[in-house]
């Protein structure tokens, strides 16, 4: 008699036939990947073929330097205004100090922020980054290294400032400029990133300007830097309110952050409050100039607009831009009030430098407005 061998399968074999699948899955998925890292790659070498200096410019964002270049000039005629003739040699090493580190800052803040601008959903024209390093147009090293490039350059400038005040002022920049989101300090990781820059952008620089030219710094110098460093600290908290989503994720800490969304427009719409009203006072008293108080309080629809958008929960790149462009305003206001009061009718290197700078921020702004806003700043 034959013997009947059954054909069910044992262990072994029923294992090794269900791992087939398996297997084919893991293969197809690293196939994948593998594609998607190739067309990743080919990407960024379509990139550096076409050229990486567009992006790269892009990552310092250009339009940013209109705050340094009008704060400069607005310190440089305070300084005029309070009797100093205008260096132009003089004025010219603080303008590529200013412009120099200013730009220094955002290929910084781009490298060490990088986390966060890639957890932020929303960005807008002035917030969330430039988006070049989450785009992957430029690698993070090079923003680093252009950072550190800068960073030397400003060091150098820094050092041929004429005096000690001067010099401190310049050290005293850098330090919070690089230190904004650098380690180990990381101030806007601390809730303390927007004082540093009201104290460094629209404090130490115009500050800076007056001192070089002036050898001190008067009253009225004193009153209009404090209202520029006051409107960056409340434009910041806007800033920062639409990026709030994006630094939770990463564990950022801002003042927005600490303070919540409702808290932190009443903060902004209390300190705008404020600071008009000691401008008013500032001008009544004579210590700021009736021009410059008039052209600074002509300013305030722009912080009514920002706040009354962000009552109802509105970030987009409209309320942020009404947010921001009330600074470089603000610098304007002080540099054409001032001017008006002190001008005697001549023709100066001083006059046209600064008729460029302001021709310059109103050419950019009007270009501004007929294009659509890109994403990220």
């Amino acid at each position: 008699m034959t013997a009947v061998t059954s054909a069910t399968p044992g262990p072994a074999t029923a294992t090794a036939t269900a791992a087939a699948p398996t297997a084919a899955a893991a293969t197809a998925a690293s196939a994948a990947a593998a594609a998607e890292a190739t067309a990743t790659a080919a990407a960024a070498a379509a990139t550096e073929r076409t050229g990486r200096l567009g992006p790269l410019i892009r990552l310092g964002r250009p339009k940013f330097l209109f705050h340094s270049l009008l704060a400069l000039c607005a310190g440089t005629e305070l300084a005029v205004h309070a009797g100093a003739r205008p260096d132009t040699a003089l004025l010219a090493l603080v303008l590529a100090f200013g412009c120099c580190a200013h730009l220094m800052t955002y290929y910084c803040n781009d490298y060490f922020d990088l986390e966060a601008d890639r957890a932020n959903p929303a960005p807008t024209a002035w917030s969330g980054g430039s988006r070049v390093l989450t785009d992957r147009a430029v690698t993070p090293t090079a923003a680093l290294g252009t950072a550190f490039v800068l960073l030397l350059v400003s060091v150098v400038l820094l050092t041929l400032l004429p005096t000690p005040g001067t010099r401190l002022l310049a050290a005293g920049f850098l330090l919070l400029a690089w230190f904004y989101t650098a380690p180990p300090l990381r101030l806007n990781y601390r809730a303390a990133g927007e004082l540093a820059c009201a104290l460094s952008l629209h404090g130490l620089l115009p500050l800076l300007a007056c001192l070089a030219q002036l050898g001190g710094i008067p009253a009225t110098a004193w009153a209009c830097v404090g209202a520029l460093a006051a409107f960056q600290y409340l434009q910041l908290l806007v800033l920062n309110l639409a990026d709030l989503h994006g630094d939770l994720r990463v564990g950022k800490i801002t003042v927005a952050g600490v303070l919540g969304p409702r808290r932190t427009v009443r903060l902004y719409a209390a300190g705008q409050a404020l600071t008009y009203t000691a401008l008013a006072a500032a001008g009544l008293t004579g210590v700021i100039p009736v021009w410059t108080t008039v052209l600074l309080l002509a300013t305030l629809p722009l912080p009514w607009a920002a706040a009354r958008a962000m009552r109802t929960g509105d970030l987009t790149t409209p309320t942020t831009t009404a947010a921001t462009l009330q600074l470089p305003l603000a610098s304007a206001a002080v540099l054409l009030g001032c001017t008006l009061t002190t001008w005697d009718g001549r023709i100066t290197i001083w006059l046209v430098v600064k008729a460029l700078a302001l021709a310059a921020f109103a050419a950019w702004w009007r270009l501004s407005r007929r294009r659509p806003p890109a994403r990220g700043r």
